[in-house]
């Protein structure tokens, strides 16, 4: 399982909470005085990588402006990310 935490507005959050099935908006204060909203959304790697998009041009773009190839093999990935949470996970 992958934990991701989205931060944003507290209104998109009430949206992807409203989608992801989780209502917990948490509130940060920042030290310069600022309010941050975030919700923490936990979903399996297969889930990730399934709504993943590898494919579109601006998604390989991306890719190849931080170190990857503009072919990405996501079986490849899921297996990396697989080993790398048991690594996690053991420690």
């Amino acid at each position: 399982m992958l934990k991701i935490r989205i931060a944003g507005s507290e209104s998109e959050l009430r949206q992807i909470a409203h989608k992801a099935g989780s209502t917990r908006i948490k509130r940060f204060k920042r030290d310069n005085g600022k309010t941050i909203f975030a919700i923490d959304v936990q979903i399996t790697v297969k889930d990730f990588l399934e709504n993943l998009d590898l494919t579109s041009d601006n998604a390989q773009d991306e890719a190849v402006g931080i170190g990857f190839q503009n072919t990405c093999d996501p079986q490849e990935i899921q297996i990396e990310l697989e080993n790398l949470l048991d690594e996690i996970s053991d420690k």
